[in-house]
């Protein structure tokens, strides 16, 4: 017995052979019956439109009064309008109903639809710098690193090494479209040393031109002590760019993944040229913190296993954590 013909019974359209059928099984089906009468009941109630109103005295006469003047007078749109409306109040509360859970439902799959666009954009811009990324490694011994320690460059000068090498023209792809747009980003960048130069005579504009939303590896601690840039062709797949981490005036990493994609989590791409959506800032059992070294500080790495990702404007011998 299904409910097509539950329906169709209670209903009185369920042919006689089907109906004949279902009573039986009412008769020796105690849950089915009663099953049947609270579809009953329901549809009763559906159909119930409640006690009826008794007429008013005196009505049929002042209808034929209301007649008889309409005929003396001529037509108006309002003629046409009907008294009564073709629907009930329950139904248009049921139409209501429909309407804003199916608003409610469409307005998330939107936004979600919205994010999943955003992060394949990222995905697409950690793309084109992983290919320019790569041109420079295969032609250099390392990434891209300031030409002289210590020299105070930042990590978003990263992108000027690239743009002098020939191997970066567009720097729209350094706008992760899930962040916003920083309105006053260079979009024709510099040389290196013209970019040291305005960092040390108008440090304001020379913050603005880094406005990067993607954070760059630093490097770590070589065995002569010193922290040295990210060999070309490290023995491992190793962090190169990443979403920038949520800072504090780029001195303090707070915790939590990076802003970019509402906290829950980055975009990493790989010296391998992949690219993985880390849901946390643990990297490997050897690496505990995308943007810190193991030492919990905002510097270098402790050694080549340890990735450290600082945001542009953070040096790239780092900072003590704070």
């Amino acid at each position: 017995m299904n409910a097509d013909h539950m329906i169709d019974y209670v209903l009185g359209r369920l042919e006689d052979p089907d109906r004949e059928h279902l009573e039986a099984v009412l008769h020796t089906d105690p849950e089915a019956a009663a099953r049947v009468q609270r579809l009953s009941r329901t549809v009763y109630l559906l159909l119930d439109d409640g006690d009826p109103f008794p007429h008013p005295a005196g009505l049929a006469a002042r209808t034929l009064a209301m007649v008889a003047r309409s005929q003396n007078r001529p037509r108006s749109i309002l003629d046409y309008v009907p008294v009564r409306v073709p629907f009930r109040w329950a139904d248009l509360a049921v139409a209501a109903t429909i309407f804003i859970a199916s608003v409610l439902t469409l307005v998330p799959a939107v936004e979600r639809s919205r994010e999943r666009m955003n992060q394949a954009g990222c995905v697409f811009n950690l793309q084109q710098l992983g290919q320019s990324l790569a041109q420079y490694a295969s032609l250099h011994p390392f990434y891209p690193y300031p030409p002289s320690q210590p020299s105070g460059a930042h990590a978003g000068t990263f992108v000027a090494l690239l743009h002098d090498a020939g191997m970066l023209r567009d720097l729209s792809v350094l706008d992760c479209p899930n962040n916003g747009r920083c309105p006053e980003r260079a979009t024709d960048l510099p040389s290196f040393e013209q970019l040291e130069h305005i960092r040390r005579t108008d440090p304001a504009k020379y913050q603005k031109m880094l406005c990067w939303d993607y954070a760059y590896n630093v490097g770590y601690h070589h065995q002569s002590g010193r922290p040295g840039p990210l060999e070309s062709r490290p023995p491992m797949a190793v962090p190169v760019v990443a979403d920038q981490p949520h800072h504090v005036n780029y001195a303090h990493i707070l915790e939590g993944n990076s802003p970019n994609h509402n906290g829950r989590g980055q975009n990493v791409l790989f010296s391998d040229g992949s690219i993985r959506f880390h849901r946390s800032r643990r990297i490997s059992p050897h690496d505990a913190d995308l943007y810190l070294n193991n030492r919990r500080e905002l510097q270098p790495g402790l050694d080549e296993g340890d990735s450290v990702l600082l945001p542009s404007y953070s040096p790239f011998g780092g900072l003590r954590a704070r």
